[in-house]
């Protein structure tokens, strides 16, 4: 891996997700890179509104002073970033970019291997439990997406969910190759999750083929239950694993993500999950 993007916005400040955007850089010798994008949506926002002369020139000074406010705490930002990658003693570089947060990260992620994303990222005017700026950058990444809670920590454990979908194990070949070396030296679990005890089947041979020369020491851990429920539990049991997880996407979400998981896990906001399409 050789360059991890991390989307710098205000939520920055809460938790240690900068201090896991670091360990993982120097971890897998990449270079950080720190998306920052001042957001223009409000300016469409006013421009579409009608009225009187008198109110456009009073939209007009609303605006003037809500692109300088935002570009000053931009700044500002990004000043910060700086001085803390130089005391991490980590590379670095910064991106600035002025539009639609999510159109100009998900332009930056063409061209990255990882996307290191907080649960609240860009949550301004949302509700706690409304992140659509997430949601759409989960559904429209170009590179895999690393889920970060605000209390982050150096994962060395990994929960693979695999559903017998082609999108989960499309999720821990991405996981796999983003990872190598690194990853040869953490515990790894193979999870599935059945409806009840009844339909748990044997894995299928290849499949135990390809993980046991990937995961030589992986441990096949098979649950019943709900997928919302049985994921975060399992994870909360193992120290809070990463949990790699596929797909989300607007054609199509797989089992393990899908849905009311999906909501479930992203309202929580307790997981590390490395998701992929």
């Amino acid at each position: 891996m050789d360059k991890i993007l991390l989307v710098v916005d205000q939520s920055i400040n809460a938790g240690n997700v900068l201090d896991q955007a670091f360990a993982l850089a120097k971890k897998n010798n990449a270079v950080l890179t720190g998306v920052f994008v001042q957001d223009l949506t409000l300016v469409d926002y006013y421009t579409v509104l009608g009225g009187e002369p008198v109110y456009y020139q009073h939209t007009f000074q609303i605006i003037k002073d809500s692109l300088s406010e935002s570009e000053k705490k931009t700044i500002e930002l990004i000043h910060y970033f700086v001085e803390e990658c130089k005391k991490a003693n980590v590379r670095f570089k910064v991106h600035f970019d002025k539009g639609d947060p999510v159109e100009e990260v998900v332009n930056e992620t063409l061209f990255a291997d990882l996307l290191l994303l907080g649960y609240r990222s860009y949550n301004t005017f949302a509700t706690e439990s409304d992140q659509q700026v997430v949601k759409q950058l989960l559904s429209r990444s170009r590179c895999p997406i690393l889920l970060l809670p605000q209390n982050a920590r150096l994962f060395e454990s990994v929960a693979l969910c695999y559903d017998g979908s082609e999108s989960s194990m499309r999720a821990i070949d991405e996981y796999y190759n983003t990872f190598k070396p690194a990853c040869a030296g953490w515990d790894h679990y193979l999870v599935r999750v059945f409806d009840q005890v009844d339909n748990i089947t044997a894995a299928e041979e290849g499949l135990q083929e390809i993980l046991q020369l990937r995961f030589p020491q992986l441990k096949w851990v098979d649950l019943a239950g709900k997928p919302k429920e049985e994921i975060p539990y399992f994870a909360s049991q193992k120290g809070d694993p990463l949990v790699v997880m596929g797909a989300y996407g607007t054609s199509g979400i797989a089992r393990f993500f899908s849905g009311s998981t999906a909501d479930h896990l992203l309202k929580s906001g307790t997981l590390q999950a490395f998701i992929t399409h």
